[in-house]
């Protein structure tokens, strides 16, 4: 993976989900399936916020080779976004979904070719590759929470039209 190959994959994905949004209706994107489980509107304020998260510490380790880096399913700024961006407007969430898209672009499009070489050793998964790093963090994080958003949504909607 280079910046190159990773800008396209968030942009795809950003425009994939934007473009299913547009389709759908609106209102089953703030019902949980079930107890517990993220509504489709809270896996999109996690997407936000992880877009915005980890593009800076990818840059950093870029920069410093060899960093720690890591933070737990509980980490306030994850689990905080999600409370409080949860609910709302879809209008909005698609504009921060863009942006948060763009601005993660153009992070790691000013990461320099050596510093795609760099690795970073992580608090669970031990030392890895910035290219492994993208894509389990922001690339394949990406797909996975659109996949799971369009999981979400056929679970409510076929909920309510039974």
């Amino acid at each position: 993976m280079s910046d190159t190959t990773a800008a396209e994959e968030i942009e795809t994905g950003v425009a994939q989900l934007t473009a299913w949004l547009a389709a759908v209706d609106p209102a089953a994107l703030y019902e949980a399936p079930s107890p517990g489980e993220w509504t489709v509107m809270e896996l999109l304020a996690h997407t936000v916020e992880f877009l915005r998260y980890w593009p800076p510490v990818m840059a950093r380790i870029a920069a410093e080779p060899g960093l720690s880096f890591g933070r737990g399913l509980d980490d306030a700024d994850r689990t905080g976004y999600v409370l409080a961006h949860g609910g709302d407007p879809l209008g909005g969430m698609v504009q921060e979904l863009s942006a948060a898209g763009e601005e993660a672009q153009a992070i790691l499009a000013a990461i320099p070719a050596v510093g795609w070489q760099a690795t970073g050793v992580h608090m669970t998964w031990g030392e890895l590759a910035l290219p492994e790093i993208v894509r389990r963090l922001l690339t394949g994080h990406l797909a996975g929470h659109c996949a799971q958003a369009k999981v979400t949504y056929d679970a409510v909607s076929h909920r309510d039209a039974v």
